[in-house]
């Protein structure tokens, strides 16, 4: 069902049932639950796979905890650790990360590392928000005070504490691009990336990333891929750019004005924490940035794990 699927891409693994009526008839529910492309989990619809999945996930973790072996890491584990470690889990794709738990070897403790602070993946789910609101494993927050040296590492310790400090003129590591609408995104981020980064800090085309909260929309990704063709910058999606991990000299963060509904304090967080020289954030949503910032509000992802994990 192509609406189910849409959800999958913006991260749910389910939709509430009265949402989707509004937008089907009965009888096409019917047909999908039928078939089994469709699977009705009690006020929510999830398809087939994306519902195994989950319960695949939901079994493997009752089992470590209920056997006391299993245990939450914020952050990155320490090296040398005497355990299975699985890191980040929050951005695994489901069937990947059930695969991993059926593999754990008897006896042996299971860390499961991740940072609800950063940007889930790009596959749905939200594995670590559920696990850390089940409330049946121990959790060790080793997250560090400070995220690194110099403006950008100060840029994100204070994001992450729900500030945003103005960018400072004598210091060009960060940079604010105020525009009046998507077409002005579309056009300033190319002109930082053919002109104003690689003069101001030597850094080429190709060790910029271009990364954008949505693929769709006048200023979605897809949209900048277009316009900064034959740069050679490389245009993802914030949430990709967040699951690959590798980090840039330069990234350019473009928020147009269709994600004021969307932008939260962890997408600037990711910002920071991929940036290592030079970050620009392109910005058409106004006050919605600091906003967002300040009061933390992410767009919670709708799945069926929770309740599965609850149940034991």
């Amino acid at each position: 069902m192509r609406l189910l699927e849409r959800a999958a891409l913006d991260g749910h693994t389910a939709v509430r049932t009265d949402v989707v009526l509004a937008a089907l008839d009965q009888g096409s529910v019917d047909d999908a639950l039928s078939a089994g492309q469709v699977v009705d989990a009690g006020g929510l619809l999830a398809l087939e796979g994306l519902a195994t999945a989950e319960e695949g996930v939901a079994v493997e973790l009752q089992g470590l905890a209920g056997e006391g072996r299993v245990a939450v890491v914020l952050g990155d584990v320490p090296d040398g650790a005497d355990a299975f470690v699985v890191d980040q889990v929050d951005r695994r794709p489901l069937d990947e990360l059930a695969g991993l738990l059926q593999s754990v070897p008897e006896d042996v403790p299971v860390l499961l590392a991740g940072d609800p602070d950063r940007l889930p993946g790009p596959h749905p789910g939200a594995v670590l928000r559920d696990l850390l609101a089940w409330g049946e494993v121990e959790v060790r927050d080793l997250r560090p005070a400070t995220t690194g040296p110099g403006t950008l590492g100060r840029l994100a310790a204070a994001v992450r504490a729900g500030q945003l400090p103005p960018a400072d003129p004598a210091d060009r590591s960060l940079v604010v691009v105020a525009c009046a609408d998507d077409a002005t995104v579309l056009r300033r981020a190319r002109q930082l990336v053919s002109d104003s980064i690689p003069r101001s800090f030597g850094v080429a085309a190709a060790d910029i990333a271009v990364l954008a909260p949505l693929h769709r929309g006048v200023a979605g990704s897809r949209a900048l891929a277009e316009a900064l063709d034959g740069t050679g910058a490389e245009v993802l999606g914030l949430h990709e750019a967040a699951w690959a991990t590798q980090r840039r000299a330069a990234v350019v963060g473009c928020f147009g004005a269709g994600t004021a509904g969307v932008v939260s304090r962890a997408m600037v967080y990711e910002l920071a924490l991929l940036a290592t020289t030079h970050l620009s954030v392109v910005t058409a949503v106004g006050p919605a940035l600091p906003a967002a910032v300040a009061t933390g509000v992410t767009p919670q992802r709708v799945t069926l794990l929770a309740g599965m994990l609850a149940e034991s």
